[in-house]
């Protein structure tokens, strides 16, 4: 590959997200300025650049810099803007198309790529190790004949111990290759944790809450409730409440998380959101409180769940009919009850969460799923039964909604007038 690729990013997360992503899926060398005026000086050097990229906000005064007679030849890819002429891409965060336009730009075909040498020990630079706070495989360091070992698997990545590797000479560690794909996914999912919200388009805050979500998943499993994994839940229910406020129809959020390609157990949490927020913005008795403690419940009621097969179970039947082994039944039979057991031990879990985790397939004591739903539930309980019901039809349905449909369906299973008064504010829900 000729030429360097040079990044115009001014957020500091954003850009080692692209220059580790770029480095070991396009093995591009990239550079970064932080502002059109370091853009200019860059170009006056005699480095050769084969690409830029910028977000939307620098792009049209990148377009105009590489119109000059001497610049022509360099490729440029936009973030963000629809209709670009050139390359471009929604979203930074969604890797896949970012890699597949700089690799177009650079002419780099997919035989290339298979064909880079992928050495036994992959390099990282070191400052990608500094978002780490535990290392998921081993980590090594160069050594006189061979890679001498810098962290060991699970072992604490501290700020000390990386500064004494940099003193030591050290700019660069490495995994093994069986190992890399992992680790830099591990990376990028903890700088997804760190981005400013603000700073990033829709599509983007949607790609990195999937990020957040999944890695605290990974995390409360492999070391339970901790004050890190406790503000890491308390920030990505946060930033999920942010995101649906980016979409003010419902039909929006829907086609972009289609786009992203989102996993099933993200999806339904981002939604459950929005669709509650709904509810309890027109509920009679809805306030504040309420709404934090039932996107608190939409965030942790599938906790425990593993995977999207498990949590697109909503009845016996489908249970019973799943490819799943008898452990991951009983598994997903059980997980309403030990999900809201996760709840009850977490530290700024809202009063009565639990209760709702544990009942939110209408089976008070939080095993199996009910056909019926009795007078003993409560008002915020039937609330999230009638949402989750609404919502998987939503995801089930893919790009065709049909709500009338569906909204029609829930009358006639759910006769009461205590669900008849939520059925009619779900369909007031702006498509």
């Amino acid at each position: 590959m000729q030429g360097i690729t040079l990044l115009v990013e001014d957020n500091d997360e954003m850009a080692q997200f692209y220059r580790l992503n770029l480095k070991v899926w396009v093995g591009a060398e990239v550079k970064r300025v932080s502002s059109i005026k370091g853009l200019e000086k860059f170009v006056q050097q005699d480095e050769k650049v084969a690409l830029i990229i910028s977000k939307s906000t620098f792009s049209p005064v990148v377009k105009k810099i590489l119109e000059l007679d001497a610049l022509k030849e360099i490729a440029h890819i936009d973030i963000g803007t629809k209709n670009f002429e050139g390359y471009s891409v929604e979203s930074g965060l969604d890797i896949k198309p970012l890699i597949q336009s700089c690799a177009k730009a650079l002419g780099v075909t997919a035989s290339d790529m298979a064909k880079l040498e992928v050495p036994e020990y992959f390099p990282i630079d070191l400052p990608h190790f500094a978002v780490l706070k535990t290392a998921i495989c081993r980590v090594f360091k160069k050594g006189k004949t061979r890679p001498g070992l810098a962290f060991e698997v699970d072992e604490p990545i501290n700020r000390e111990k990386l500064l004494k590797l940099k003193k030591e000479g050290h700019d660069t560690l490495f995994v093994h290759k069986v190992d890399r794909l992992r680790m830099v996914h591990n990376i990028n999912q903890e700088i997804a944790t760190k981005i400013d919200m603000e700073v990033l388009n829709p599509a983007e805050a949607l790609a990195a809450n999937e990020m957040a979500h999944e890695l605290l998943q990974y995390k409360l499993k492999k070391v339970g409730i901790t004050p890190e994994t406790t503000a890491l839940a308390n920030k990505s229910i946060k930033n999920m409440v942010a995101a649906s406020k980016k979409f003010p129809k419902l039909k929006k959020l829907m086609a972009r998380l289609i786009k992203n390609k989102a996993g099933y157990l993200f999806k339904h949490s981002q939604v459950m959101m929005y669709v509650c927020s709904h509810l309890m913005d027109h509920m009679e008795w809805g306030s504040e409180e309420q709404k934090k403690t039932i996107n608190f419940v939409a965030f942790f009621h599938d906790i425990v769940l593993e995977t999207d097969e498990q949590a697109m179970i909503h009845s016996e039947e489908q249970l019973a009919a799943s490819r799943l082994n008898s452990k991951e039944k009983e598994l997903v039979n059980k997980h309403a009850q030990m999900s809201a057991e996760v709840v009850v031990k977490f530290p700024s879990a809202p009063m009565g969460a639990d209760v709702i985790v544990r009942q939110h397939h209408g089976v008070p004591h939080g095993v199996g799923f009910s056909k019926t739903y009795g007078g003993n539930l409560s008002p915020m309980t039937i609330v999230f039964i009638l949402a989750e019901d609404f919502v998987d039809h939503l995801i089930n349905s893919g790009a065709d909604l049909d709500i009338d449909t569906k909204i029609a369906e829930m009358r006639e299973r759910f006769t009461t007038q205590r669900f008849k008064k939520i059925i009619d504010i779900l369909e007031t829900i702006t498509l």
